[in-house]
């Protein structure tokens, strides 16, 4: 996947979508997609992330923020230390070299950095995967049939096959589409891990947030078995 750079004054914008040269400092603005109509939704996190029409494509624009103690203190900003080292240049790039190979992750279309003096901000628009929704969505109306959960599994140990640490995989953060099919999201602060300590460590978090919400919600649908055939998935790789 092609990916070239621009830059101007503060703005600097990496792209790998060649259907869009034209994109500009004013596409990560959210005020100017409302403006022109584009705006088909959002989904509250740790900030905003909004749902576009562009074109009759969907797309994610996606603002970074911290969360916990930092995000209340310094909410979108992040010390600067050169375009490479800033998140959404490493999330682009990280989704790129994924699609490359194949995985289920969402397109990447153009990273933003403003940098002012020693802080910057960003943000990351991609694609939005078809008809998909996460997971967790899914287990609080009906059970995931065990096939689903193996092929779960299976999605996971490509990533990490391909040497992918996930920062935070949870049961948000895994999606399927209408075709039934299983992708992975939100590669913020994730990259290429060499060793294997660090595959257990993902597994465990996923099947933390898994008890987590069976403990919340008495209608989560998530048993003992449906994590048997997750693990035969992850195995199976």
């Amino acid at each position: 996947m092609a990916i070239k750079q621009v830059s101007a004054g503060s703005h600097h914008i990496l792209t790998c979508a060649d259907e869009y040269p034209q994109i500009t400092p004013q596409w990560f603005d959210p005020q100017w997609w409302q403006e022109k109509g584009a705006v088909t939704g959002q989904a509250k996190g740790r900030g905003t992330t909004l749902f576009l029409d562009v074109d009759g494509e969907a797309l994610v624009l996606r603002h970074y923020r911290r969360g916990g103690l930092p995000g209340k203190l310094l909410d979108d900003q992040y010390i600067f230390g050169g375009l490479e080292t800033t998140r959404p240049f490493k999330e682009l790039r990280l989704l790129s070299a994924m699609r490359d190979q194949g995985l289920n992750v969402p397109r990447p279309v153009a990273a933003h950095v403003q940098r002012s003096g020693l802080v910057y901000r960003g943000d990351l628009i991609t694609a939005m995967i078809p008809e998909s929704q996460d997971l967790h969505a899914v287990l609080c109306r009906q059970p995931l049939p065990e096939d689903k959960w193996f092929a779960t599994g299976v999605a996971v140990a490509r990533m990490h096959r391909a040497g992918v640490y996930h920062h935070d995989l949870n049961v948000r953060n895994v999606m399927i589409d209408s075709r039934e099919e299983i992708w992975i999201i939100d590669f913020d602060r994730c990259d290429f891990r060499a060793g294997d300590k660090w595959k257990t460590r993902n597994v465990a978090r996923f099947l933390r947030s898994l008890v987590k919400e069976k403990n919340k919600h008495a209608g989560f649908h998530w048993q003992q078995s449906d994590w048997n055939a997750f693990l035969e998935g992850l195995q199976s790789v």
